[in-house]
């Protein structure tokens, strides 16, 4: 029963790396296309080009911090807990989306009284919180994990 649920926990951590390096390729070819057609319709829909490249390497970075715990978990035969794993691809996940959707946004012309981006605060720090929780227990585990290791060989 342990490997088995080692199996899918870290079968669906690296399942999620694979998805948000899909986004990031996407989000590159977006970029890449708009460089050559900055007139385009696509191109159009890029409001806040910055907020796009951050959002792609952004994705990138998770994606990476994702395949390399899928590794560790791995070589160190460990049984991350369900939450860790979803705190990992939860932030992994929506902490890039937040850019993503500030650079798509419309910005209105005239000052409003309602925060121009008010699900940006909320999404973005929840996001960030699991991202740090999610990353930082995985990095415990596999300190432990590695610790104990080189006690038992020496």
């Amino acid at each position: 029963m342990t490997n088995q649920k080692m199996t899918m926990t870290n079968l669906f951590l690296v399942a999620f790396a694979g998805l948000c390096l899909a986004i990031a390729l996407t989000i590159a070819w977006v970029l890449g296309v708009t460089l050559f057609f900055p007139d385009g319709v696509l191109a159009g829909h890029l409001v806040e080009r910055a907020d796009i490249i951050r959002a792609h390497i952004d994705y990138l970075m998770m994606s990476q911090f994702l395949f390399i715990f899928f590794l560790l978990f791995r070589q160190y035969a460990i049984d991350p807990p369900v939450w860790v794993v979803a705190a990992c691809c939860f932030g992994a996940f929506f902490n890039p989306l937040s850019f993503l959707v500030r650079g798509l946004t419309p910005k209105p012309s005239v000052v409003a009284t309602i925060p121009i981006e008010a699900h940006f605060p909320f999404q973005a720090g929840l996001s960030f919180t699991l991202t740090t929780v999610g990353f930082l227990t995985a990095v415990v585990l596999v300190v432990r994990a590695a610790w104990k290791l080189r006690s038992v060989k020496n």
